[in-house]
């Protein structure tokens, strides 16, 4: 697979997506679309189908060792697109940099199945991964974009309950405010990949009269007993601002937040690991950031 430069990287994204990603497309056909996409796989990778708390899900390893730690991973697309087909690669990128177990999850996704579906999904996956995994490996919940939005909330309600609650927190462009108004700065508008009008499209179906602050955790919710956090965007990314107001948030209620944000990138352009050098270096800082707070 040739490597990308930032330039071609950012072309490819707003030529291939960013048409398909607007309100006049129909959902089946941007479903239909991102499941074609995807990037290379990492050398020995391994997927299994499972069904975590009955929850449809991809299980993914990479290389010959035994995983040292177990992910559930949440997949991006504004909780109306995206699948664990979609996602399969960055995934797996994720298992390679992490050394873990991956569970790339197919939680519902709206219309048809609104708030609380994904967010119950979630859910019922961790309660049996962590019933099944060894207390002295550690679980991670990682999600992006609206993944990311999942990943908070679940781990909210994680905190002081029967359930092993997960030992660090991984946020790729989270969207943890779906119902917000937009903000129009002009540097946001270079984001190659999302527009407003699509995202508040997916808000409405996802959220149809919805309560702005039950569906956004960062805004009005204690944070504090999270776990160690790590949180990245880039620059251009337009949700990159809610990324620094959680960061910013989080550490008011005393949680260990690792906030970085990668010069003159875009939305999730993590998802161009093996392809895009800048998105391999992201994943390698991922990596390295949790072996700093995880027992080894």
């Amino acid at each position: 697979m040739p490597r990308l430069s930032v330039p071609l990287a950012r072309t490819l994204a707003r030529r291939v997506l960013r048409p398909v990603l607007r309100p006049g497309v129909p959902v089946p056909a941007q479903r239909a679309w991102v499941a074609a996409m995807g990037g290379p796989l990492p050398p020995g990778t391994r997927t299994a189908r499972c069904a975590p708390g009955g929850v449809p899900a991809l299980r993914i390893t990479v290389g010959p060792e035994a995983p040292a730690r177990v992910m559930l991973y949440l997949h991006g697309g504004g909780y109306v697109v995206g699948s664990s087909r979609s996602h399969r690669a960055f995934a797996a990128h994720l298992a390679a940099a992490t050394r873990s177990v991956v569970y790339a999850l197919d939680y519902r996704r709206a219309p048809e199945h609104p708030h609380p579906a994904a967010l119950d999904d979630t859910a019922n996956a961790w309660h049996e991964l962590a019933d099944r995994t060894p207390a002295d490996t550690p679980m991670i919940l990682t999600g992006d974009s609206a993944g990311g939005g999942l990943a908070l909330t679940t781990a909210l309600g994680l905190r002081g309950g029967k359930t092993r609650a997960p030992d660090a927190l991984v946020l790729v462009s989270p969207w943890l405010d779906p119902l917000r108004p937009w903000p129009f700065e002009p540097r946001y508008h270079r984001d190659p990949v999302l527009r407003t009008g699509w995202l508040a499209r997916c808000a409405a179906a996802y959220a149809p009269g919805g309560d702005r602050d039950a569906l956004s955790p960062a805004r009005g919710a204690d944070l504090s007993g999270l776990p160690p956090t790590i949180v990245q965007n880039g620059t251009d990314d337009i949700l990159a601002p809610e990324g620094a107001a959680f960061a910013e948030r989080a550490r008011e209620f005393r949680v260990a937040v690792e906030h970085t944000e990668y010069p003159d990138l875009w939305h999730v352009f993590q998802v161009m690991a093996g392809m895009l050098p800048a998105a391999d270096e992201a994943l390698h800082d991922l990596g390295k950031s949790l072996d700093a707070v995880l027992p080894r």
